[in-house]
């Protein structure tokens, strides 16, 4: 049964590891000989045991210097093993056997493609050896790879620096690795396999070359170019941005075919998913080329901050994930664009984090508790607790940021840390006492601002005031008011700044600091001023205003405003539209059409034309209504895009015929490719056209957005597009990734559709790009026909399969069955029903604790 962990339970450990040596000998069977320097701390009683994590372990035996010790000396369940009567100091040899090939949960040792790999964190590690397999248990390792067969497991790597290799007896070979930084094990990785290495140097700021080796299957070495030339980047603006350097002379990214998340910064020897490695122009997109840019970085950044310094527990995890996510947002920031990238940034967070916030999995930054861990790698561990430390930073400037941050790497340096300690560093940097914001880090829920004016034209005032409000959420019923930095630009008809007067709140020329229930603001001025608010974003709050639709249409057509404000004016005029097609009312669609285009009059840069011409993501719509009806929602959906089809078909014309493949012109490619889905809402006929010649095309981008405009109505073009595109991949598992994709969220197919996209004999059930290219896809793009009881079992049916061979990955991709308590009725019945019944049916932890958490 599921565990409860508590952080108020937290306790420092009993036992110390001062050094770990470890002999892997590699093979369909894995011995590990891991050999531990144990010592019980100063204090502690001495008939205290030591429990070591050890999960589902075949552990052959056990010895306390030397001493082997009989079965029931050590007794072992499922999740740990616990010895006796142990000296104060002692080396525990342990001897366990691992099949990775039958490890399916791909966590601790398993095969991926043609290669065993690791995945320690969080817990992957005692599935390898019995371990204190918690984060604030650190040593130095060095590892020792055997393999005798050496043309199956040519590559031997461990984390750190090459020592020693050399041939064994009867053909096979050995590499021994020496990491000199301690690191707690959930950093540990070691890969066996036959893989192609791509290697090139780097010449850090302290004059030294770094020697950088990337490590895919063979014949994907012309795919690595991108990721190497990103990781360079990430290498010198961490440099030039925090003075940051590299500090081994080896770093080492093994691109898998199979991996349950984004990527993992294990010290030196990074293991990534290898969506996030290989790219070409034939086969990634421009988003995957970004994605690749920032996730290359992010894991680079966790040097620093995650590796150096790691965090106490799990409850900590946003202390690493968080902050990194910031530092590599602030990266792409500084390559891609800041205006742009910050658009994105907040897209994405109200895509994912904010319904996250409103359903029956919400939780804190810094959650109280949990039964696994796993399920807590969520946008609000990440993206909301980026968006915690850019308030930081917000509050009191770059510059006292970076001091701060360099004073927390060096206090906590090789040392496990808090949030708390990370907090302090920046009050004491900045002489502002940061304290309050630490109420994000342990409250739920997504703040709600209620922005109000009154203008008293008699006095020639503007009164305006700010309210904030948090919803209860599971387990948290009542909600404090949280400090919330809030931006805010007042200008006049002609477009002028008009200053914000003096007030107790006010930080900064355009910053108030709202951390209380109530803020009123009153500004003079000889005629109105229109106020554009959260300038940039400032703190991750749902904005309800008191604007009329004309208001939203002037703040959106000011060429000279900031990017990001007209583009979430756009996006209010876009949820008001649809909420009101659903309703019926035709007229709701007055001023966004008017307003998009004179955006698109005004020809700005493609890549914000892209972005402000689009329609919110569906998830950011569904997030805003309280019973959704999906039928409904579809219909107006549908609607919306034909009516913004039929408003700009004449720009976007001349934009969707636009082919340009240079790789920097990504913003031109965005544009066409948005234009041609509007088009094809339409049916005009040169959708046809061009979407056929550009799905055979050199540019992936270009083809796979001509793909999907063809397979919004289907049609013979749309199946001879995907038979070509089918024939021209199949060879490509992760261009194929995108043909399950588009074809599991066609509209036209529906879950007996889906079934069969799941019996191909490309669809591979052990591999999570596959599953999330289909199951994702359905629940996500394909509502009408997910909405159904047929889609509901469908999905509950996949999930109870994959919960038997991959627990975490199941988990993960429950999150599309747990809204039911915000669909209209059957909707709702239906839904909870499936979800009833697939609680009685699975075994997991990690999915058991998604589903108890909806049905409560």
């Amino acid at each position: 049964m599921p565990q409860l962990h508590r952080r108020a339970d937290y306790q420092p450990p009993a036992y110390r590891i001062d050094r770990v040596e470890m002999t892997v000998q590699v093979d369909t069977e894995t011995r590990v000989t891991t050999r531990l320097a144990v010592r019980r701390v100063d204090g502690v009683a001495t008939d205290t045991p030591l429990r070591l994590d050890a999960r589902d372990l075949r552990i052959l035996s056990m010895a306390v210097d030397g001493k082997v010790l009989p079965e029931a000396a050590r007794p072992q369940t499922a999740l740990e093993v616990t010895l006796r009567d142990l000296p104060a100091r002692f080396q525990l040899e342990t001897v366990t056997l691992l099949q990775p090939e039958a490890n399916s949960a791909l966590e601790g040792f398993y095969q991926s493609g043609p290669m065993y790999c690791t995945q320690c964190e969080a817990h992957g590690f005692s599935r390898i050896t019995p371990y204190l397999d918690r984060p604030d248990v650190l040593a130095p390792f060095t590892v020792r790879l055997e393999a005798a067969d050496q043309a199956r497991f040519p590559v031997l790597l461990a984390n750190g620096n090459r020592v020693a290799a050399g041939a064994l007896d009867g053909g096979g070979h050995y590499a021994e690795w020496e990491d000199p930084f301690a690191k707690p094990c959930y950093l540990f990785a070691m890969v066996a396999g036959d893989l192609a290495c791509v290697a090139d140097h780097y010449t850090a700021a302290d004059g030294r070359p770094r020697r950088l080796e990337f490590y895919v299957d063979r014949g994907n070495e012309g795919l690595v170019g991108h990721a190497m030339q990103s990781l360079k980047d990430a290498m010198r603006w961490d440099e030039e941005t925090y003075g940051l350097v590299y500090d081994l002379d080896l770093y080492m990214v093994v691109a898998a075919r199979a991996f349950n998340m984004g990527a993992m910064e294990n010290k030196g020897l990074n293991i990534f998913n290898a969506a996030y490695v290989l790219a070409s122009p034939e086969t990634a997109t421009d988003d995957s080329y970004h994605a690749i840019s920032a996730v290359i970085a992010h894991e680079y950044f966790h040097n620093y901050t995650g590796n150096r310094v790691t965090c106490r527990d799990w409850f900590q995890l946003s202390l690493k994930e968080g902050l990194t996510v910031f530092r590599d947002q602030r990266f792409s920031e500084d390559h891609l664009g800041a205006e742009i990238q910050r658009i994105d940034q907040v897209r994405t967070l109200r895509a994912q984090q904010f319904p996250e916030d409103a359903g029956p999995t919400a939780h804190p930054v810094r959650p109280e508790a949990y039964q696994e861990v796993n399920n807590f790698y969520t946008a609000t561990i990440y993206e909301k607790g980026a968006e915690i430390v850019r308030m930081l930073e917000t509050m009191i400037g770059r510059s006292a940021f970076r001091e701060g941050l360099r004073r927390y790497l060096q206090a906590h340096d090789g040392t496990a840390a808090t949030i708390e300690d990370f907090v302090a560093a920046l009050s004491a940097a900045s002489g502002q006492d940061l304290q309050p914001f630490l109420s994000w880090y342990a409250q739920a829920g997504t703040p709600r601002v209620r922005l109000q004016r009154q203008w008293d034209a008699a006095t020639g005032a503007l009164h305006i005031t700010l309210q904030q409000h948090t919803a209860p959420t599971p387990g948290q019923p009542h909600k404090q008011p949280l400090p919330i930095p809030f931006r805010l630009r007042l200008a006049d008809a002609a477009g002028r700044t008009v200053s914000l007067p003096d007030h107790p709140a006010r930080r900064g020329d355009d910053l108030l600091l709202l951390d209380g229930e109530q803020l009123t603001l009153t500004v003079p001025n000889d005629t109105e001023p229109l106020p554009t608010c959260l300038q940039g974003f400032s703190a991750p709050v749902r904005l309800e205003t008191d604007y009329q639709d004309y208001e939203l249409r002037r703040i959106a057509v000011r060429a000279e405003e900031d990017g990001f404000v007209r583009w979430d004016a756009l996006q209010a005029l876009q949820a008001r539209a649809h909420a009101g097609l659903m309703q019926g009312q035709r007229d709701s669609l007055g001023q966004l059409l008017p307003a998009l285009q004179a955006v698109a009059a005004q020809n700005p840069t493609p890549a914000l034309a892209a972005r402000l011409l689009a329609m919110p993501p569906a998830a950011v719509l569904w997030d805003g209504i309280t019973a959704v009806d999906p039928q409904a929602f579809v219909l107006a959906l549908d609607a919306q895009h034909k009516a913004i089809a039929e408003a700009l078909v004449g720009p976007c014309s001349v934009w969707a015929s636009w082919e340009p493949h240079q790789l920097e012109r990504w913003g031109e490619r965005a544009l066409a490719n948005l234009s041609l889905g509007y088009l094809a809402r339409l049916g005009t006929p040169v959708v046809a056209r061009l979407a056929s010649a550009r799905v055979q095309g050199p540019n992936m981008t270009l083809a796979a957005g001509a793909l999907q405009a063809l397979c919004r109505d289907g049609g013979a073009d749309a199946e001879a597009a995907l038979s070509l595109f089918y024939s021209r991949w199949c060879e490509q598992p992760l261009v194929l990734d995108r043909w399950f994709a588009l074809q599991a969220g066609r509209p036209q197919n529906d879950a007996a559709a889906v079934h069969r996209l799941m019996a191909h004999d490309q669809f591979d059930w052990r591999n999570p790009n596959r599953l999330r290219a289909v199951l994702g896809s359905f629940a996500r793009d394909n509502l009408g026909q997910f909405h159904s009881e047929a889609g509901y079992r469908l999905y509950a049916d996949a999930l109870e399969r994959l919960d038997q061979a991959n627990p975490q990955t199941a988990a993960r991709l429950s999150r599309p069955l747990l809204g039911f308590a915000q669909l209209a009725e059957p909707w709702r019945s239906l839904q909870r029903d499936v979800v009833s019944d697939l609680r009685s049916r699975v075994r997991s932890p990690d999915l058991i604790e998604m589903l108890d958490a909806a049905l409560a």
